[in-house]
Protein backbone atom coordinates (compact mmCIF):
# COMPACT_ATOMS: atom_id res chain seq x y z
CA UNK A 1 0.00 0.00 0.00
CA UNK A 2 1.00 3.51 -0.53
CA UNK A 3 0.21 5.79 2.23
CA UNK A 4 -0.24 9.91 1.95
CA UNK A 5 -0.90 11.62 4.73
CA UNK A 6 -3.64 14.40 2.97
CA UNK A 7 -5.91 15.06 0.67
CA UNK A 8 -6.26 18.92 -0.82
CA UNK A 9 -9.27 19.81 -2.80
CA UNK A 10 -8.55 22.96 -4.24
CA UNK A 11 -9.64 25.28 -7.32
CA UNK A 12 -8.53 24.50 -10.73
CA UNK A 13 -7.85 28.04 -11.24
CA UNK A 14 -4.83 28.24 -13.20
CA UNK A 15 -3.55 31.45 -12.05
CA UNK A 16 -2.84 29.57 -8.43
CA UNK A 17 -1.29 26.32 -9.38
CA UNK A 18 2.20 27.54 -9.29
CA UNK A 19 1.48 29.22 -5.22
CA UNK A 20 -0.10 26.28 -4.45
CA UNK A 21 2.32 24.01 -5.28
CA UNK A 22 5.01 26.76 -3.82
CA UNK A 23 2.56 26.49 -0.35
CA UNK A 24 2.54 22.26 -0.88
CA UNK A 25 5.89 22.02 -0.98
CA UNK A 26 6.91 24.18 1.89
CA UNK A 27 4.55 21.92 4.13
CA UNK A 28 6.48 18.80 3.16
CA UNK A 29 3.35 17.66 1.12
CA UNK A 30 4.85 17.30 -2.09
CA UNK A 31 5.07 13.81 -1.78
CA UNK A 32 2.51 12.96 0.96
CA UNK A 33 -0.72 14.55 -0.70
CA UNK A 34 -3.50 13.38 -2.91
CA UNK A 35 -4.77 16.35 -5.27
CA UNK A 36 -8.68 16.99 -6.63
CA UNK A 37 -8.89 19.98 -8.70
CA UNK A 38 -12.36 21.16 -9.21
CA UNK A 39 -13.63 24.63 -10.26
CA UNK A 40 -14.90 26.33 -6.82
CA UNK A 41 -13.37 23.52 -4.60
CA UNK A 42 -15.36 22.39 -1.84
CA UNK A 43 -18.47 24.25 -4.09
CA UNK A 44 -18.54 21.60 -5.74
CA UNK A 45 -19.16 19.01 -2.69
CA UNK A 46 -21.83 21.69 -1.31
CA UNK A 47 -23.96 21.63 -4.40
CA UNK A 48 -27.25 20.23 -4.92
CA UNK A 49 -25.65 18.29 -7.85
CA UNK A 50 -25.90 14.87 -6.21
CA UNK A 51 -23.88 13.49 -8.81
CA UNK A 52 -21.07 15.55 -8.15
CA UNK A 53 -21.22 15.31 -4.10
CA UNK A 54 -20.59 11.90 -4.87
CA UNK A 55 -17.93 12.02 -7.23
CA UNK A 56 -15.72 13.95 -4.87
CA UNK A 57 -16.95 11.83 -2.21
CA UNK A 58 -15.58 8.47 -3.86
CA UNK A 59 -12.13 10.63 -4.80
CA UNK A 60 -11.73 11.52 -0.93
CA UNK A 61 -12.20 7.66 -0.36
CA UNK A 62 -10.11 6.58 -2.81
CA UNK A 63 -7.52 8.61 -1.02
CA UNK A 64 -8.90 7.27 2.26
CA UNK A 65 -8.58 3.81 1.94
CA UNK A 66 -5.87 3.39 -0.70
CA UNK A 67 -3.12 5.34 0.70
CA UNK A 68 -4.47 5.63 4.18
CA UNK A 69 -5.13 9.80 4.32
CA UNK A 70 -5.93 10.75 7.53
CA UNK A 71 -6.56 14.93 6.40
CA UNK A 72 -8.79 17.02 4.03
CA UNK A 73 -7.59 20.61 3.38
CA UNK A 74 -9.85 22.69 2.00
CA UNK A 75 -8.36 25.78 0.09
CA UNK A 76 -10.24 28.26 -1.18
CA UNK A 77 -9.13 31.36 -2.60
CA UNK A 78 -10.71 35.26 -3.77
CA UNK A 79 -11.80 36.15 -6.88
CA UNK A 80 -13.10 32.63 -7.51
CA UNK A 81 -14.95 32.86 -10.79
CA UNK A 82 -16.68 29.78 -9.89
CA UNK A 83 -18.70 31.82 -7.12
CA UNK A 84 -18.80 34.99 -9.49
CA UNK A 85 -19.33 37.16 -6.90
CA UNK A 86 -17.77 40.93 -6.85
CA UNK A 87 -17.89 41.90 -3.05
CA UNK A 88 -14.40 41.01 -1.43
CA UNK A 89 -16.86 39.93 1.75
CA UNK A 90 -19.74 38.51 0.55
CA UNK A 91 -17.39 36.50 -1.24
CA UNK A 92 -15.11 34.94 1.65
CA UNK A 93 -18.44 34.78 3.69
CA UNK A 94 -19.95 32.45 0.99
CA UNK A 95 -16.62 30.60 0.69
CA UNK A 96 -16.26 29.97 4.39
CA UNK A 97 -19.74 28.69 4.90
CA UNK A 98 -19.58 26.23 1.94
CA UNK A 99 -15.69 25.02 3.88
CA UNK A 100 -17.83 24.76 6.80
CA UNK A 101 -20.60 22.80 5.07
CA UNK A 102 -17.83 20.50 3.40
CA UNK A 103 -15.79 20.19 6.66
CA UNK A 104 -19.33 18.45 8.49
CA UNK A 105 -20.42 16.29 5.22
CA UNK A 106 -16.14 14.93 5.49
CA UNK A 107 -16.40 14.50 8.25
CA UNK A 108 -20.17 12.79 8.81
CA UNK A 109 -18.56 10.26 5.88
CA UNK A 110 -14.94 9.59 6.94
CA UNK A 111 -14.26 8.14 10.58
CA UNK A 112 -10.88 9.35 12.11
CA UNK A 113 -10.52 12.49 9.38
CA UNK A 114 -9.12 16.19 9.97
CA UNK A 115 -10.62 18.68 8.05
CA UNK A 116 -8.15 21.90 7.80
CA UNK A 117 -9.30 24.85 5.87
CA UNK A 118 -6.97 27.35 3.83
CA UNK A 119 -7.73 30.65 2.16
CA UNK A 120 -5.69 32.00 -0.50
CA UNK A 121 -5.98 35.96 -0.40
CA UNK A 122 -5.13 37.07 -4.18
CA UNK A 123 -3.02 40.16 -3.92
CA UNK A 124 -2.71 41.07 -7.71
CA UNK A 125 -5.63 39.49 -10.04
CA UNK A 126 -2.65 37.08 -11.85
CA UNK A 127 -2.18 35.19 -8.36
CA UNK A 128 1.91 36.34 -8.64
CA UNK A 129 1.24 37.44 -4.99
CA UNK A 130 -0.65 35.67 -2.51
CA UNK A 131 -1.51 35.21 1.05
CA UNK A 132 -2.50 31.67 2.62
CA UNK A 133 -4.17 31.66 5.64
CA UNK A 134 -5.17 28.62 7.86
CA UNK A 135 -8.83 29.17 8.87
Amino acid sequence: MHNCSTVIIHCMDFRLIEKTNEWIKENNLISDTDVISIAGASKALTSEDKEVQDFILRQINVSYLLHNARKVILMHHSDCGAYGISDEEEEFAKQLEDMETAEEMIKNTFDEIEVRKVFIQMKDHEGKEVEFIDL
